[in-house]
């Protein structure tokens, strides 16, 4: 038996008790039945009789007083009636309100507190769901950050990889020029007859002859044309893009201009004679 119980149990008994009490009492002596007290509206009653109200609110409530009394007047008597003709039926019905007044009282608490707990759900509910629409917020920010970006790296690739094909285009250009000119002077050294001179493209018969002297302080004779800036090795390097033979190699690497035609150098292919 839980403590709802034992108190329910406890009050039932204490109302039979009086009850039982009271109907003895009424039994002994029936004259003093207005002095008893059952109620709590008995004893406000008796308060009200020994300490009265104001004189001014007494006059205006005096018809409430009467109608009020006369009421409990007539419930005492038909409770002492009921008492006296069949007490188990009165403890019964007694016994039935307070069951009826703990259950009304027990569902009441029931349907606060599931409000209670039904609104502390809704706001943590509408606390989790804030939290989760700011996170995917924040992802979809950085997805379509990390989307952006990547597109950015693929538009870069793409240019990068034109460049690189336009670049092997001229790299493969360039070494067909080469490899043509490699061979147009092959073909110009096979023909040349041992005391010749090699000749220039685009030189004069003086430059021809003035590149075919060795310099003074060379014991041998340089086996083709001589280098036009020091005059002191033999000319292995072809400047492209004007295609003369007039540069040494070690003047290769530092000129910047062709020396014969002062075209801007844009790069140079080595020949070797036999």
């Amino acid at each position: 038996m839980n403590t709802h119980e034992r108190g329910r149990e406890s009050r039932l008994t204490t109302a039979i008790n009086n009850s039982i009490a009271y109907s003895r009492n009424m039994t002994t002596n029936p004259l003093t039945m207005q002095h008893q007290p059952l109620r709590l509206e008995d004893l406000s009653e008796s308060q009200f009789h020994h300490n009265p109200p104001h004189h001014q609110s007494a006059v205006f409530s005096s018809g409430l007083i009467l109608s009020s009394h006369s009421q409990r007047q007539h419930h005492r008597s038909v409770s002492h009636q009921a008492l006296s003709h069949d007490p188990a039926a009165y403890v019964k019905r007694q016994r039935d309100e307070i069951d009826q007044f703990l259950l009304a009282q027990e569902e009441q608490l029931r349907r606060a507190l599931a409000e209670k707990l039904q609104k502390h759900h809704s706001l943590l509910l509408a606390a989790a769901e804030a939290a989760v629409s700011r996170r995917l917020r924040e992802k979809e920010a950085e997805v379509e950050k990390a989307t952006r970006h990547h597109a950015e790296l693929q538009a870069r690739a793409a240019q990068l990889s034109v460049e690189v094909q336009v670049w092997r285009a001229k790299a493969r250009a360039q070494e067909a020029a080469a490899t043509s000119l490699q061979a147009q002077l092959q073909q110009r050294q096979d023909k040349m007859s041992p005391d010749q001179q090699p000749s220039r493209c685009g030189e004069t018969e003086a430059e021809d002859a003035h590149s075919a002297f060795v310099e003074r302080d060379r014991a041998v004779a340089t086996p083709g044309p001589s280098c036009r800036s020091c005059q002191r090795r033999a000319a292995a390097a072809v400047l492209l893009p004007c295609r003369h033979l007039c540069l040494c190699n070690g003047c290769d690497r530092m000129a910047r201009a062709c020396p014969v035609c002062f075209v801007a150098r844009e790069s140079s292919v080595e020949v070797y004679f036999a």
